[in-house]
């Protein structure tokens, strides 16, 4: 063999090792077609770890997926750059993978098996997925309430607020950008909450209509699923007192329940709430004051009980304020 020969040959082989390399374990596929008509199947093998500065099938293919994903808007060019990195980095936090822009076995089996765009939350949605965006909201003060997966009215307005000051869309849903922006957030912290003192006047105030209403309807009679003075049931009652003082409540206990925020001490216009019929909260009342509470009776229709009453005392679960009450 010539001097010339043995020097083509070594720089042959010297080409492919440094496209193995640069390619990573897996990822130089011969044979690829270049025919733009082709169909491209977006498969993508969970053995195979893919990351920044890799070039490749596999690495097209999970930029065509994060593309139709919607967290990728770059150019599918099988080269792991820096978009592509940040586009597996946000769908890592969507999905609470581990966040290090790898694609590794976990994010990879992720990519494969989702064969739609991020699931988004909305008002009413109950679901385990929403707990992270309720928890993530509380930390930057946006949200008072449970970490419950419920998405009720404080939900909605905490998402609201959040989608407001921070110039994203306000639609009130946990939708694709919102959830990326969110989990993104790392310092910038949102609203100060007010203080007490400074509501004093307009709780008082709030209160006192509450309450005030709520007595005038003394002796209402009972009516299941009824909201109205003609008739009321016991989360009716409660509705329609507080929107005569122009606060919006949820229909049901239970709603009420997750709506509202926790006290450390009962106040007059504060919500009791009762186990009765079935577990967790399934009856309510407005407190009054001096350990008496209104609420409407099967029996009785709208009445003032006590809280000492052993009935009463048995099943009181506690106290809840209505936020901005």
């Amino acid at each position: 063999m010539s001097i010339a020969s043995s020097a083509k040959e070594a720089f042959v082989i010297s080409s492919v090792a440094a496209g193995i390399m640069l390619s990573g374990p897996s990822l130089v596929k011969a044979g690829i077609s270049t025919d733009q008509n082709e169909d491209k199947h977006v498969s993508i093998e969970t053995t195979q770890i893919v990351r920044y500065g890799h070039i490749g099938q596999v690495v097209e293919n999970v930029q065509t997926k994060l593309t139709k994903l919607t967290l990728y808007n770059g150019s599918i060019d099988a080269v792991y750059g820096k978009k592509t990195e940040n586009a597996v980095k946000q769908f890592q936090r969507l999905h609470h993978l581990k966040v290090d822009g790898i694609v590794g076995k976990q994010t990879l089996t992720k990519l494969t098996t989702l064969n739609s765009s991020t699931k988004e939350f909305r008002l009413g949605d109950q679901t385990e997925e929403v707990k992270p965006f309720q928890q993530q909201l509380k930390t930057l003060n946006y949200y008072n309430g449970q970490i419950d997966g419920i998405y009720g009215p404080l939900t909605l307005s905490a998402v609201k607020e959040y989608q407001q000051k921070n110039n994203l869309e306000v639609t009130g849903e946990i939708n694709t950008p919102t959830q990326i922006h969110l989990l993104s957030n790392r310092n910038k912290k949102g609203k100060t909450l007010k203080t007490v003192k400074v509501k004093a006047a307009q709780t008082t105030e709030v209160n006192s209509s509450v309450t005030s209403v709520a007595k005038s309807l003394l002796g209402t009679a009972y009516v299941w699923g009824g909201t109205s003075p003609s008739g009321f049931d016991c989360s009716g009652f409660i509705k329609y007192v507080f929107e005569k003082a122009d606060i919006l409540l949820p229909r049901t206990v239970n709603e009420m329940w997750n709506y509202s925020r926790e006290v450390q001490k009962i106040g007059i216009g504060d919500i009791v709430f009762f186990e009765t019929y079935k577990p967790g909260p399934s009856h309510a009342g407005i407190y009054l004051g001096n350990g008496q509470f209104i609420h409407t009776s099967s029996s009785r229709g709208v009445t003032i009980s006590d809280l000492s009453n052993s009935y009463w005392k048995e099943r009181y679960l506690g106290a809840k304020r209505i936020p901005n009450s």
